[in-house]
């Protein structure tokens, strides 16, 4: 009698531990790709120019600026990821997600190791999350874009320069509380404040200095509303002065970070069509408070019942900064075949233009991947010039 009871005791405990990891999935995506990147050599030198208050003078350039090479997370960032939940009983349940990242083409992590990691309480009422999350435009603004792949489009090419509006690592904030709203009729809304986490008072080169506790918070809103072939979103994220610095023996501060963003799109079937515009102020510590402008349009045009060819025009500009208004401008044309519901193809064309004091474009390899290493002053584009890339990779999702 005594062992049939310490059998079904054992029993009950494996069973328990198989009912749990039924509430567990495993997921990821392997991304990597081949790429080629071309820039002018501008003479050798860099151009005149700055951007987010640094002066650049004519130097000798550090590169060829050509980069050929394999690199992980061309399209999407390579991942994997746990995510679970518990039921607690009458409609609520705990959540979780803890998200990796990981460079697949080398020994080595992911420039952002931890892309999110958050437990929260969810019921008919929405789901209240704390942790490391994304904001509204990591959830909402890519699809207001044809694809990554395109590297004009705010994710990979113009977005790394803005400070709060992003669809990337950049829209991942740390120390974050969030409220996701259930679906009302294609409606839905996500809130999320993050916390800067300074304290009262810091040194400096004259001694102690008072400190704004809210230094370095961040605070977002996003409206989505996506019903059938149309899909449209506005947001608004703010990221409040940045820590309070001490420049020749004076405390000063960064100022606020401001933005905002319309964006949509329509599936006619034959074609489907994208739009996006995103505006930051940016205040600095010279008060010439600038503004940074994005707008893109593309379209996806099936081709076949498993490929799409994606072509994207998109347009940066620096608005009233420095008595100047440098533009890059660029256009991206790629085809997607899908060889599985997991397994897709890619392939791409871009071609960037940089006025003087802008350098968007170049690839590299940093340990970003090929596609997300596009950005300002990055890869191996320099001031004022043009940039010519190349990509084909292959994305796996399980």
């Amino acid at each position: 009698m005594q062992k049939k009871i310490i059998a079904l005791a054992v029993a009950g405990l494996v069973s328990g531990v198989a009912f749990a990891q039924t509430n567990v999935t495993v997921y990821g995506i392997a991304d990597v790709c081949y790429g080629y990147s071309k820039s002018d050599t501008n003479n050798g030198y860099l151009g005149l120019g700055s951007f987010d208050g640094a002066t650049h003078l004519p130097t000798a350039r550090t590169n060829s600026g050509k980069f050929m090479g394999i690199n992980s997370g061309c399209w999407s960032g390579s991942r994997i990821g746990f995510r679970g939940e518990e039921g607690l009983g009458n409609g609520l349940k705990a959540v979780f997600t803890l998200e990796y990242g990981t460079n697949i083409d080398q020994n080595a992590s992911g420039w952002d190791q931890i892309r999110q990691s958050f437990v929260g309480l969810a019921g008919n009422w929405g789901t209240v999350a704390m942790g490391r999350q994304y904001a509204p435009s990591g959830m909402f603004l890519g699809a207001t874009s044809v694809n990554d792949i395109t590297t004009v489009q705010p994710s990979n090419f113009f977005v790394p320069a803005f400070r709060t509006m992003q669809t990337g690592g950049g829209s991942r904030w740390n120390n974050a509380i969030t409220y996701h709203s259930p679906n009302w009729n294609g409606f839905d809304f996500r809130a999320i404040a993050a916390f800067g986490e300074q304290t009262s008072a810091y040194a400096t080169t004259t001694g102690w200095e008072k400190n704004d506790t809210s230094d370095g918070n961040q605070y977002g809103l996003g409206v989505r509303y996506a019903n059938g072939p149309l899909y449209l979103t506005a947001m608004y994220q703010q990221v409040m002065s940045n820590d309070a610095q001490a420049v020749g023996g004076f405390v000063v501060e960064s100022g606020d970070n401001k933005a905002w963003s319309l964006g949509g799109s329509y599936d006619f079937k034959v074609v489907k069509v994208f739009a996006n515009y995103i505006q930051e102020k940016q205040e600095t510590f010279a008060d010439s408070d600038y503004k940074k402008q994005y707008w893109g349009v593309g379209v996806g045009i099936p081709v076949s019942a498993a490929g799409q060819i994606q072509i994207e025009y998109g347009q940066y500009k620096l608005k009233n900064y420095y008595d100047s208004d440098p533009k890059a401008k660029g256009v991206g044309i790629g085809y997607v075949h899908e060889m599985s519901k997991r397994t897709r193809l890619y392939t791409t064309l871009s071609y960037i233009d940089n006025d003087s004091g802008l350098a968007f474009g170049g690839l590299a390899n940093n340990g970003n991947g090929a596609g997300t290493a596009l950005g300002q002053g990055g890869g191996s584009s320099q001031f004022g010039e043009k940039n010519y890339n190349f990509v084909v990779g292959v994305r796996h999702l399980f």
